[in-house]
């Protein structure tokens, strides 16, 4: 099923649409339609379309401060964060959005959970490390005990994530948690660990856009920006199928 999670939603991204237009400009030889493609590119690449659309996504969970927060059993820490690549025979992990996990640490400091849980993300094709297991030795290093730190079974998505945080939210007798992820992830995250019954109060982290002007360069069409408005309107397309599904 994770396949098809990660192929489908290809079919209407801006890649796809892009990529139909022009096979239908191969076959029906319209000038019309190849003008209507380049701009309908140019207009995907803008940075300023994907602001609007990263706007979007994290209007319903605005930054917060950790000391609002009620006190839990746990705080959760979604995967997502990390880069792993292959050198010298074994696997090396590199950040690409930490603020989750020292969002949870410091969630943790605060004294607003008693225990941290990493949970194990892992593709199944991926011959990484779960994610959660690398975590939990960055977060040791940095002092936290280990009897605060719990491991999650491995989960490719959300929706396993949150069935398996279930299982281990039972186990140790836990009653609520704060779930930290992305602030453009958190409905979807909400959503699904409510169905899983799971009680828990979220705190966003990792804004792309909340709280920056706009200027010049986003009126540039370029790479990156076309790379944002893909991200952006594939997070609205796992949205709306978890909303058909539930």
């Amino acid at each position: 099923m994770i396949y098809l999670h990660k192929l489908l939603p290809l079919m209407v991204s801006p890649l796809g649409v892009i990529a139909f237009l022009l096979l239908a400009n191969v076959w029906l030889k319209k000038r019309s339609l190849t003008f209507f493609t380049l701009v309908l590119l140019l207009i995907f690449s803008l940075p300023l379309t994907a602001r609007v659309i990263w706007q979007g996504l994290e209007e319903d969970y605005p930054y917060s401060e950790i000391q609002s927060l009620k006190t839990h059993d746990a705080v959760i820490v979604l995967s997502g964060m990390l880069h792993q690549f292959e050198a010298n025979g074994a696997m090396k992990a590199q950040w690409s959005d930490p603020d989750r996990f020292f969002a949870g640490l410091e969630i943790l400091r605060q004294g607003k959970a008693k225990n941290i849980i990493f949970t194990g993300g892992k593709m199944p094709w991926s011959n990484a490390r779960a994610e959660g297991e690398v975590l939990r030795e960055v977060a040791l290093i940095m002092g936290v005990s280990d009897e605060k730190i719990k491991l999650s079974g491995y989960a490719s998505n959300t929706a396993e994530e949150a069935l398996v945080l279930a299982r281990l939210m039972s186990e140790n007798n836990f009653n609520s948690a704060i779930l930290v992820t992305s602030s453009f992830h958190m409905p979807r995250a909400i959503q699904l660990f409510k169905k899983a019954g799971i009680n828990v109060e979220a705190y966003s982290t990792d804004f792309k856009v909340s709280g920056v002007g706009v200027d010049w360069l986003d009126y540039i069409p370029s790479a990156e920006g076309f790379r944002n408005t893909s991200n952006g309107i594939r997070e609205y397309i796992g949205r709306l199928y978890y909303q058909l599904k539930l």
